[in-house]
């Protein structure tokens, strides 16, 4: 077993301390019960920073997955020590939303967290909302799935049809748009100023506003050096990943590998 007490007494931040002590619950329950048990969905931060606190403490098999593999928001599934625990035991559906374009505005995956949100569905039964042409495909913790597809007839003023759905073929969609770009510095508000062909002052604002987020932990210091393998997001406006640092410019700016997601 493990001391769920002297693992949490070192966690400072009251959201990190909830989650770590919901994922403890059920690595409990799951030695104790000899029966697999999962974690609600959850950002990559939260997931990494319970990996990173308790290596080494607790001795439990373990899954981390999200209903594809590129999922960003995963659960954390536990197993007894004499079984494996496999992708099909995640308790996940994926739920295709469809309209038709034609007739109504262009949704986004804001417009479908707000409806789903407003049928009274909390943000940890959702997993990834990838939106396509005339939808979104949304991963949910599946005692959910089928009260959306039930419920949800309309997303903002746009009529729409929720059907449960395994066909996955969508997902090259998730794939991002790799190019090169340059830049003065790594300061955080010149690379996103310039990924995001926004000004420097509306950089800055966004990021003391506490929209901006590296590695998926708010950061609010405009001059924060960023570094390769940095995943940065605004909320709202997108995300990039920091591939490498590829070169200078005859200016000796720096040249930046860089793929861009969102808008």
């Amino acid at each position: 077993m493990f001391d769920k007490r002297s693992i949490l007494e070192n966690v400072s931040k009251p959201d990190d301390k909830l989650f770590l002590a919901k994922a403890l619950d059920q690595a409990y329950c799951c030695l104790r019960g000899f029966e697999k048990k999962f974690v609600e969905f959850s950002d990559p931060y939260k997931i990494s920073e319970f990996l990173r606190i308790t290596k080494d403490k607790i001795q439990i098999n373990y899954m981390i997955f999200g209903g594809f593999d590129d999922a960003e928001r995963k659960m954390i599934g536990f197993a007894p020590d004499y079984e494996q625990i496999e992708k099909e035991d995640f308790p996940i559906t994926a739920v295709c939303i469809s309209y038709n374009s034609r007739f109504g505005q262009k949704l986004s995956h804001r417009d479908f967290l707000g409806s789903l949100i407003g049928l009274g569905i909390v943000r940890d039964k959702l997993g990834d909302i990838v939106c396509f042409e005339d939808g979104a495909y949304v991963f949910t913790e599946s005692s959910v799935s089928d009260f959306i597809c039930y419920n949800l007839e309309h997303v903002g003023k746009v009529k729409v049809r929720a059907k449960i759905t395994d066909n996955f073929e969508f997902l090259n969609i998730k794939s991002g748009l790799e190019k090169n770009i340059t830049v003065s510095s790594l300061r955080l508000d010149a690379v996103l100023s310039s990924v995001f062909n926004l000004s420097r002052g509306k950089t800055a604002d966004l990021i003391k506003g506490e929209k901006v987020f590296i590695n998926w932990s708010m950061e609010s210091n405009v001059s924060k050096n960023v570094k390769i393998e940095d995943i940065i997001t605004i909320r709202g406006i997108g995300r990039v990943k920091i591939n490498e640092l590829s070169g200078h410019t005859k200016k000796d700016r720096l040249v930046l590998s860089i793929t861009r997601y969102g808008k």
